[in-house]
């Protein structure tokens, strides 16, 4: 007979697996340690402050809104977004100090050459008397205008007639403009007292028309520096300022 097998123990188990590890430890390489594995790109800041510009809750109210448009805006760029150090100028303060500085300085202007801080409410006076001329030749311009580009309608004719459409054309029309200065003396009489609150704003409108055509908007489309703008902003400025004060002393 077989000598009886000895019962295995839990005990007798766990030694048996450590020594079969340890004999495996022993004979078999290191393992090789797992190389680090590489993080994805990283957002840049652009995009961080983008993402936190559109998560952010939206303030209340409009310079909340205006504050969240500035922020996108500069993430947008890619421009550091800053926290709120101070209070940015409100734009319609810079607009009218901008505005109030150029007029300003054009009446200190007038003021050192005639000598008279009021000097301009006579030439108002004269502007607004003599309207009905100042309309005519403006009307004058205009029709002279129009009758040379209609004039253009006959330019293909053959002979003289193709060659004189235009100034002909022009010719008349300016005649007849010249001739709407009582036209337009009896449009304002029949309008009163509108005729008479009208004719300021008509003497100055086309000069403020003038000064914002030649000076003030090629500046703002050639983008000159602040400066440069201001200067060119004063007569424009200084012609809308004498129409608020001048205006009630002609009309007085």
């Amino acid at each position: 007979m077989s000598a009886p097998t000895k019962p295995t123990t839990p005990t007798a188990m766990a030694r048996a697996r450590k020594r079969r590890t340890t004999a495996a430890a022993a004979g078999a390489p290191a393992p090789a340690v797992p190389a680090p594995v590489e993080a994805g790109p990283r957002p840049t800041s652009k995009v961080r402050a983008a993402l936190a510009a559109f998560a952010a809750p939206a303030p209340a109210g409009k310079a909340g809104r205006a504050r969240k448009r500035r922020v996108t805006r500069a993430a947008a760029v890619g421009a550091p977004v800053l926290a709120d150090t101070k209070r940015e100028p409100n734009p319609r303060w810079r607009w009218l100090a901008f505005n109030a500085s150029a007029a300003g300085a054009g009446h200190l202007a007038v003021w050192s050459l005639t000598g008279d801080p009021w000097a301009g409410v006579g030439l108002m006076a004269r502007m607004t008397v003599s309207v009905p001329q100042l309309a005519a030749a403006g009307l004058t311009l205009v029709a002279a205008y129009g009758g040379w580009r209609a004039g253009a309608l006959l330019k293909g004719l053959p002979g003289l007639v193709g060659l004189a459409a235009r100034p002909v054309g022009a010719l008349l029309a300016a005649l007849w403009g010249q001739e709407t200065a009582p036209l337009v003396r009896d449009g304002l009489d029949a309008i009163e007292p509108w005729g008479t609150l009208l004719s300021p704003l008509l003497a100055v409108g086309p000069l403020a028309a003038a000064c914002w055509y030649g000076l003030d908007r090629r500046a703002a489309a050639a983008r000159l520096v602040p400066p440069v703008r201001w200067a060119l902003r004063i007569p424009l400025a200084t012609v809308a300022l004498s129409a608020l004060l001048y205006t009630p002393g002609v009309l007085l």
